[in-house]
């Protein structure tokens, strides 16, 4: 149940661990995920070196998981680092009580050390080398959320989540997702909403009176991995042209223009223009430390290029 004060408390959401989570399922079943394809396909390499006496125990036969292994994000800038953190911290009762209501005994062998190690091995190897494409469309799918919330209210924009979604009079229904079916009150505790792309209809919290959470399907998954591999320097210098695609391959780590003209030898005007071209494109975002200007690369630019964001 919704109320008035819930709805216009509703906020968005993206949380890196939420997605190396719920991706396990994508590799357990494969055929339950057809646009994720492209994604088990690329990582199948990969996946045999991940420690699965821990990773099988994340996720039920039923696709559930425990509460403490997706926090409630904050921000659509949430960090995989700091969810890390907060899973390490969770205390020993509720570690255990949680793993037991998901699958029906307390797994041996198994402590919040050794999931910590699990998940950090497991975005290393088949999360982060994709998550800068991943998260540049959940986070383009939450610009488009509120473009509906302001444009048309919060109603339509609850509406056009998906099709296993639905509200009207306060109730917010989601369908497919918990068995038995449940009611739950928000009552002031806040909605978050999280896109999530390994949740073919939707995601909530396993456990009844968790923090409200709703996961969805984004927009625009169906060509998200239609190209895995990053364009070639050859192929990008044509298309933003050779002194625009070397300032972006030193921006490896924040740069003034004096520096970059250093690197490249030529005046520091030349290179302004250059980065003004780039920042008008949303390539490079300039951030002012002191009296000192540094430009570094968008995740616009790391989706072109194939490179990563901090």
């Amino acid at each position: 149940m919704v109320g008035a004060r819930d709805l216009a408390e509703v906020r968005f959401a993206v949380s890196p661990v939420a997605e190396v989570v719920v991706s396990l399922r994508a590799l357990r079943e494969p055929g339950r995920f057809p646009l994720q394809l492209g994604w088990v396909r690329a990582v199948q390499p990969r996946v045999r070196e991940l420690d699965w006496d821990v990773l099988r125990w994340l996720v039920n036969d039923t696709m559930g998981s425990p509460d403490f292994l997706t926090p409630r994000p904050s921000s659509p800038l949430t960090q995989f680092a700091d969810e890390l953190q907060v899973i390490g911290a969770v205390d020993q009762e509720t570690f255990e009580r949680q793993l037991t209501a998901v699958h029906g005994e307390l797994p041996e062998g198994i402590s919040v050390d050794k999931v910590v190690d699990a998940l950090q091995q497991y975005w290393e190897a088949v999360i982060q080398p994709y998550w800068s494409r991943m998260r540049t469309l959940l986070s383009a799918d939450i610009s488009y959320r509120g473009h509906v919330l302001t444009q048309h209210g919060t109603g339509a924009m609850l509406n056009g989540l998906g099709p296993a979604i639905t509200y009207a009079d306060g109730l917010l229904k989601v369908d497919r997702v918990s068995e038995p079916s449940r009611t739950e009150r928000i009552d002031g505790r806040g909605l978050v909403l999280q896109p999530t792309l390994f949740g073919p209809h939707a995601v909530i919290p396993f456990d009844v009176g968790a923090p409200p959470l709703l996961g969805y399907p984004p927009r625009g998954q169906a060509h998200l991995w239609s190209v895995v591999e990053p364009p070639s320097q050859q192929d990008l210098a044509q298309l933003i042209g050779a002194p625009r695609t070397r300032i972006l391959q030193l921006l490896t780590y924040p740069r003034s223009t004096t520096d970059l003209a250093g690197e490249l030898k030529v005046t520091p005007s030349a290179v302004s223009q250059h980065l003004q071209l780039l920042r008008r494109t949303g390539l490079v975002e300039p951030q002012r430390t002191g009296k000192q200007v540094l430009y570094r690369t968008t995740e616009l630019a790391a989706l072109l290029t194939g490179t990563q964001v901090d």
